[in-house]
């Protein structure tokens, strides 16, 4: 807990809860920033913060990420920003001496010919991944082989966390780029507000995923960051398979949402399955806590709690 740590976008979703769960635990000597503090897009930028700062560890989750829609429609912007993120981050923290990186990486990133079987970390880079993402998929797959090339040449230790669906608090809101879970909340939420009677759900909803609630999540990052054998490609998922009509009957239920919904199938599914292995972290000694039920409930209730917050994140 003494060495200095730097967050990078530490005021998305996972920095957000990491930061606070990181305060909470004891941790005193960490360096949170977000796009307000840096354009890590700009290498001068980038550098003169790990000048500034001299970290000792970093926890990479800085990225432009969005849902499905996002990913499928602005493929260019997705590709370029991230690379170009990710290997200043990583140049830089070679150049300064960093002793370790923890890297977030993306479960959509995995090839789309696993489909319905269990996803292993040793299969991360074997295969195209899915077509409506690729970009932004390519871009994530590129900083781990940047992370392996550090690792064989200079002897830099790192990990590279695979989140399964993540959402909860602190979430992007936004209602056409958000990923299905607080995309979803947006509507259910505001039709309840406004007296609506109908949602729509994009897709067909026969598409499954495997929902992580953002607590688990940070305690599984933490897991990693605090063991000194942590090394390479790691999973973090709750192994249990929702379909998004599930998801969507949880949270029209937790929203007491009393209309009708439906599917609006001129909206891509995506992946049609996606559930992953957890034994790398299993031997760690992290299993995920919260149903799919608890998060929705609890993610629901800081809604309500903090209107201001998940509107202006959803403008």
């Amino acid at each position: 807990m003494d060495s200095k740590i730097l967050i990078t976008g530490a005021t998305g979703l996972i920095g957000t809860n990491l930061v606070a769960g990181m305060r909470q635990a004891g941790y005193r000597n960490i360096v949170p920033t977000g796009i307000e503090d840096v354009d890590l897009t700009d290498f001068r930028q980038t550098q003169q913060l790990f000048e500034k700062h001299k970290p000792e560890i970093v926890i990479h989750l800085a990225a432009m990420v969005g849902g499905i829609f996002a990913n499928s429609t602005r493929l260019c912007d997705f590709y370029e920003v991230n690379t170009l993120i990710n290997t200043n981050v990583l140049i830089a923290a070679r150049k300064f001496g960093v002793r370790k990186v923890h890297a977030m990486g993306t479960g959509c990133a995995y090839p789309k010919r696993l489909e319905g079987q269990m996803l292993q970390e040793k299969d991360f880079l074997d295969g195209l991944p899915e077509p409506t993402n690729y970009a932004y998929a390519y871009a994530k797959r590129n900083m781990l082989v940047h992370l392996m090339a550090m690792h064989d040449q200079y002897q830099l230790p790192y990990t590279c966390l695979i989140p399964a669906n993540i959402y909860g608090p602190y979430d992007n809101f936004h209602p056409k780029y958000s990923h299905v879970v607080p995309g979803l909340l947006v509507r259910f939420l505001k039709a309840v507000e406004e007296g609506q009677q109908e949602v729509k759900v994009w897709g067909t909803g026969r598409a499954e995923r495997d929902f992580l609630y953002i607590q688990d999540c940070v305690e599984a990052l933490l897991c990693v960051v605090n063991h000194p054998d942590s090394l390479g490609v790691y999973n973090i998922s709750s192994g249990r398979r929702y379909t998004i009509r599930q998801l969507a009957e949880i949270i029209a239920r937790e929203t007491n949402f009393p209309g009708r919904w439906g599917f609006d199938t001129s909206y891509p599914d995506g992946q049609s399955t996606r559930v992953m292995s957890t034994q790398r972290l299993d031997e760690l000694g992290w299993h995920a806590r919260f149903t799919l039920e608890q998060g929705i409930r609890e993610t629901v209730a800081w809604c309500r709690k903090n209107p201001e917050l998940w509107k202006t994140r959803g403008s």
